[in-house]
């Protein structure tokens, strides 16, 4: 039962921070324009397609993402709205997808806390009733001494407590993040077990969806980072999934991506960014 709540768990949070892969593949840069805010990506790959529109308030903060396509065939939406106070901090983080309906769940609502005193996201905190069942996931921020975010730990209560899931440790090269390791909780041990690894290569343009404050709540790839991803080195616990990703991109005069076609073995995505 442990198993199937956490895997519904990780499909409903696909939106959120703790769903690494799902959230980076959503995200990748993409464009028209040589502004230098990002207001919409098309991604291609065979018959699928998704079209992401980015929202910013006036301060120029990220808002919300709106997602709408096509995945094997079957049409998909997922709309993600981030709440700020008159700080611009982010408070909550509303999930919506018509997938949700058929579970008899309207929305994901996360709040977020956030000090004052550091200038840091703490945690933040998830709730919600499936198949009456009530499931809250609550995940742990870390930094270190500079203030970069060096580890988060994602726990989840069934309905008997929080428990420990997950934990990510983050490396970092200059103004990018360099390598992020995701383990797995092993209850039988009481360990944490290395289950995957990304390694990033960065080319020398502007990252368009740079937000490093806001990276931890955003999903620190790739709202963290200056520069954009031109390689993706994944490794995993077992070999069959390891892969590498390459991008090769255009750019604008503003030095932000224009066109990037992602190769992954056989697999060809091409992105194609617009901005304001």
């Amino acid at each position: 039962m442990r198993n199937l709540l956490t895997a519904v768990f990780a499909i409903l949070t696909i939106g959120m921070f703790s769903c690494q892969k799902e959230v980076k593949d959503i995200f990748a840069p993409s464009g028209s324009g040589n502004g230098t805010r990002l207001i919409k990506a098309v991604d291609k790959s065979g018959t699928d397609s998704t079209v992401t529109i980015y929202g910013y308030n006036a301060a120029g903060k990220i808002t919300s993402a709106d997602f709408s396509g096509i995945d094997s065939g079957q049409a998909f939406d997922l709309s993600i709205r981030y709440v700020r106070n008159s700080s611009n901090i982010i408070q909550q983080q509303i999930v919506k997808s018509s997938d949700f309906s058929s579970l008899g769940i309207d929305s994901l609502v996360t709040y977020v806390r956030y000090d004052q005193g550091t200038n840091r996201y703490i945690n933040a905190v998830s709730s919600f009733i499936l198949f009456g069942l009530p499931l809250a996931d609550s995940i742990v921020f870390q930094y270190d001494g500079s203030g970069r975010l060096v580890t988060e730990i994602d726990y989840t209560d069934v309905g008997f407590g929080y428990d420990p899931v997950t934990k990510k440790d983050y490396i970092y090269a200059g103004n990018n993040l360099a390598t992020e390791k995701v383990y797995q909780y092993d209850f039988s041990s009481s360990t944490y077990s290395l289950e995957d690894s990304y390694t990033y290569e960065y080319d020398t343009k502007v990252n368009p969806l740079q937000f490093a404050t806001d990276a931890p709540v955003l999903n620190l790839f790739p709202f963290y980072s200056a520069n954009n991803v031109l390689k993706t080195t994944y490794v995993s616990s077992d070999p069959a999934y390891n892969f590498v990703m390459t991008e090769a991109y255009t750019y604008n005069s503003s030095n932000r991506p224009v066109t990037d076609i992602s190769t992954t073995g056989s697999d060809v995505t091409t992105t194609t960014y617009y901005y304001q």
